[in-house]
């Protein structure tokens, strides 16, 4: 039996920050790993705390312990349309500029990150078709990103709960979903139309390979890291930007209390950066 410690806590806590900038919280995080650490010591034939972590640290050469944990710290609720005056903005108003300002054979592409099981990247492929918007005259790359290789899996299978799709119009939902075993299943030219794949947004080469974007949206993932963090990914994000490109934050972040490198715009009273 793994005997995980509030000290062990805190060396797995550490090594945690320094992979991924994810800051645990004892009171929030401890039983959720605690419980992670049983399962995969026991799988592994480890006996104590001190072992498990010496492989984590030194012989997951592939990353896959490494990826199991994350897979269970990392929370994933979403769903489609959420915050949907944002896909607004995307379609009445910065599409339409960056594809007026880009080069005629240059496509349009969109990172969302985290993507988690795929409503975000799919919502915002949703909204393009919906609105005709660009897609008859340039291609637009659309690409979703999450930590967690579980959600990645699952986005790409396209099933999804009834509450997933819940705020989708009725309209809508006819004309991209079908009922399938208990499962809403999207239909395969939008699934099929998004790029999904495991990025750590602190993996400096992984996200190099991503290559540049004209719009990010990154909603409501850097609440959870701490300051430090939140600035590392801010400025990982700039650099990931073409010039003028734009990035979404959720409601309740902020880039200006993180770095001053983005100028903030509005549409509608709403909020957004531009690098």
């Amino acid at each position: 039996m793994v005997n995980f410690s509030k000290e062990n806590f805190a060396k797995l806590s550490e090594y945690v920050y320094r992979k991924s900038g994810i800051a645990l919280e004892h009171d929030k995080h401890f039983e959720k790993v605690n419980k992670k650490l049983v399962s995969r010591a026991k799988d592994l034939n480890l006996e104590n705390f001190r072992k498990y972590f010496f492989n984590l640290r030194f012989e997951d050469k592939d990353g896959k312990e490494f990826q199991e944990l994350m897979n269970a710290i990392t929370v994933n609720e979403t769903y489609f349309f959420r915050e949907n005056y944002q896909f607004e903005i995307l379609v009445k108003h910065l599409l339409p500029e960056i594809h007026s300002k880009k080069q005629k054979d240059e496509p349009i592409r969109i990172l969302s990150a985290p993507s988690s099981t795929g409503e975000e990247p799919y919502s915002i492929a949703i909204h393009i078709v919906e609105n005709n918007i660009v897609v008859n005259e340039r291609d637009i790359e659309i690409v979703g990103i999450d930590i967690d290789s579980n959600v990645i899996e699952k986005a790409k299978r396209g099933l999804f709960s009834d509450r997933s799709i819940h705020a989708i119009p009725k309209q809508v939902f006819n004309k991209y979903f079908t009922q399938k075993m208990g499962y809403n299943e999207l239909n395969s030219d939008l699934r099929e139309a998004i790029t999904l794949s495991q990025c750590n947004v602190f993996d400096k080469e992984q996200i190099r390979k991503l290559g540049k974007f004209d719009i990010i949206f990154s909603r409501n993932m850097l609440i959870y890291f701490d300051d430090a963090s939140r600035k590392e990914v801010a400025m990982t994000f700039y650099d990931m930007l073409n010039s003028s490109g734009y990035i979404l934050l959720g409601h309740a972040e902020y880039m200006n209390r993180i770095v001053s490198v983005f100028h903030p715009k509005k549409y509608n009273n709403n909020l957004f950066y531009q690098k």
